[in-house]
């Protein structure tokens, strides 16, 4: 069980600050989309737009990694000019480490943010980079299977 226990755990993306990245060494951000930066298949809020804008003042790159459709990405990523891929297939890890790879994105400075232990976690300790864990954002609006998942993860959490 100790495998899906991330490195770091956090209450919501906004945590990570200027000061966070530099403490933690920080280059770049592999991020799952739906639930750790916006509500479900919904466009982001005015919190994200801030906290873009941070990441690209301190030049850190912000990469989305999900397991969504490739539309659903491309109409969360284009208003904010970051990259993002979908379909990664998360857990594994070969697309993602592809992709880092393509972006020149180094292991030691490298972190994977996200919601749920058995796709993003577990997918970033796959990688072998550093892992986030954030609360849910939006989950009212989450379908069943996830719902569900998130029943297994709390029973998890509990015993580490």
């Amino acid at each position: 069980m100790k495998f899906f226990k991330p490195d770091f755990e956090l209450q919501h993306f906004s945590e990570i600050t200027m000061d966070w990245l530099k403490a933690n060494r920080v280059e770049t951000i592999f991020s799952d989309l739906d639930s750790t930066l916006a509500t479900h298949d919904l466009p982001a809020g005015d919190d994200l737009e801030a906290w873009i804008q941070m990441l690209k003042e301190q030049d850190v790159q912000l990469v989305i990694a999900s397991n969504n459709s490739q539309a659903r990405v491309d109409r969360f990523c284009e208003p904010h000019g970051i990259i993002g891929f979908g379909r990664c297939k998360k857990p594994a890890a070969r697309i993602v480490r592809q992709h880092m790879n393509e972006l020149g994105a180094k292991d030691d400075t490298t972190i994977f943010l996200g919601d749920q232990l058995f796709t993003d976690v577990w997918c970033g300790k796959n990688v072998g980079i550093r892992t986030v864990l954030v609360q849910p954002i939006g989950q009212e609006h989450e379908p069943i299977q996830i719902v569900l998942k998130r029943k297994i993860e709390n029973w998890m959490k509990k015993r580490w």
